[in-house]
């Protein structure tokens, strides 16, 4: 029988949780290089293996959990940099991401190259929005933020997981201008924009750094936060993203968004609830 590299991983992950259930003991990573020496690993071969949870939460009134309950979607993934390949002339590497969940399996292809300035999304043919389990919606039920309306949970949160705007759906397509994923250096309160689309703006900032603990290991992190501007100079409030790299790579990601009003099939408002994504690591290859 032939056993997938993702199969692999799992038992990998398995034997890996099994021998350190009896240790308490975590051994902090050094904290990354200062400024302009924190790079992103970007070598052919390396290799992240994570976990994702999706949940619903704050379900008001109690009448919605006819159709909502507190329960808890788990997925898993695996992201890898692959083969280097020229687009527009770059230099660029493949970066494939593999995340399954019950009833959705999605596979995210991106392409990325290095500078001194930062890590550079150069093109895509499917967005990198993989920390979202699929969660089918009941009772042709919409859901509606910042005067927007969405048949799903997962159409709601994919729209704040792409950086593309989605009116576009050719097979590949070329970031103009590319997008600056990660910015050099490394600075505290150092904001840039990833991109901007119409009257829609995605901002990233450093906002300081952060040792994040996980059953894996103990990372230092610099901690990113992501906002979104919809017609306004004010980012959007209820939707709060985080994201946390190290030395090491992507270590883990939180994402919320609040009060998304539930309006039933004939567009009566029928009450609230908030949605909250994680994702984390668990095993990573750096060659």
């Amino acid at each position: 029988m032939y056993i997938t590299k993702f199969q692999i991983f799992f038992l990998l992950l398995l034997t890996f949780t099994i021998l350190s259930c009896g240790d308490n003991t975590v051994n902090n990573s050094n904290p990354p290089p200062a400024g302009t020496e924190f790079k992103y690993p970007y070598k052919s071969g390396s290799f992240w293996y994570y976990s994702t949870k999706n949940f619903i939460t704050n379900i008001r009134p109690d009448s919605l959990r006819v159709y909502f309950n507190d329960d808890t979607l788990t997925g898993n993934g695996a992201a890898e940099f692959s083969t280097d390949s020229i687009i527009n002339n770059d230099t660029v590497k493949l970066l494939k991401n593999s995340h399954n969940s019950a009833g959705h399996d999605h596979t995210t292809l991106e392409y990325y190259k290095q500078t001194d300035s930062g890590l550079i999304r150069i093109a895509y043919y499917t967005d990198g929005a993989n920390f979202g389990p699929f969660r089918p919606s009941p009772y042709n039920l919409k859901y509606n933020l910042n005067g927007r309306s969405y048949h799903s949970i997962k159409d709601l949160v994919g729209s704040y997981n792409t950086d593309k705007d989605l009116r576009d759906s050719t097979p590949l397509i070329i970031d103009n201008p590319p997008r600056k994923t990660i910015k050099y250096p490394v600075v505290e309160n150092s904001e840039w924009t990833l991109v901007t689309y119409g009257t829609t703006r995605i901002t990233k900032k450093y906002t300081g750094f952060e040792t994040v603990v996980l059953p894996g290991g103990s990372f230092y992190c610099v901690k990113i936060k992501r906002s979104w501007y919809y017609d306004s100079a004010v980012p959007e409030p209820n939707s709060i993203s985080y994201d946390y790299f190290s030395k090491e790579g992507m270590i883990k990601r939180d994402f919320l968004i609040k009060d998304i009003l539930i309006t039933n099939s004939t567009g009566a408002p029928i009450g609230y609830i908030d949605v909250k994504e994680e994702a984390y690591l668990n095993i990573y290859i750096l060659p």
